[in-house]
């Protein structure tokens, strides 16, 4: 999605049940969601279905658009649903049109997102950020283009293993989050569940 302002924020929320609460599937067809944008200015996160038990006789088929994707091409991927476990889906959805199912499912599945998974940010410079730490010690990381071992680390940061708030500023004009692909950049930022909130700055 295209970016408004000069200076935006964005704040991390993980949740089980972001998209949808657990629930059955009645029967083929689009699943009613909560919400289809999960953040602002083209920030987005991974697609996690829980199946509380077999839910491996559906397909779901999540419509959208991905982060980093200036073409702004609604992207279809199919997730296969599991047996009292999660699947998660490929991509980094921005906006989501559709979630639906090819059957029945006469088990709760809920859909959300995971901590896990990070959250991808669309092309643009992170220019500082604020976070809240827990007693353990955690991190903060930001990857180029996705979260494998392999990707580009753009920024690491360790927290103190201490109750504290702390903020700070990038120095210069902060971190380009910048692909090889000019058309489909974008980075994903992790943080450990010892980090209990986090708001970064782009622009």
């Amino acid at each position: 999605m295209a970016i408004t302002t000069d200076i935006w924020a964005v704040t991390p929320s993980f949740s089980a049940t972001l998209y949808r609460d657990a629930a059955v599937i009645s029967g083929a067809g689009d699943v009613t969601l909560k919400t289809n944008q999960p953040l602002d200015n083209g920030a987005g996160y991974k697609i996690l279905f829980t199946c509380a038990g077999d839910a491996t006789a559906a397909t779901f088929t999540i419509t959208g658009y991905k982060v980093g994707d200036l073409t702004q091409s609604v992207t279809t991927e199919t997730v296969d649903g599991v047996d009292t476990d999660t699947a998660i889906s490929t991509n980094y959805y921005s906006r989501v049109t559709s979630i639906s199912s090819d059957a029945a499912v006469a088990t709760n599945v809920s859909i959300g997102n995971a901590i896990a998974n990070g959250t991808a940010l669309p092309r643009a410079r992170m220019k500082g950020f604020y976070f809240v730490g827990s007693a353990g010690a955690g991190s903060v990381t930001l990857t180029l283009n996705g979260n494998a071992a392999s990707d580009k680390v753009l920024l690491s940061i360790a927290t103190p293993a201490a109750v504290e708030s702390q903020q700070m500023a990038l120095p210069g004009d902060g971190i380009l989050i910048n692909g090889t692909d000019a058309l489909a950049s974008f980075g994903v930022l992790t943080q450990t569940t010892q980090v209990t909130s986090l708001t970064v700055f782009c622009g």
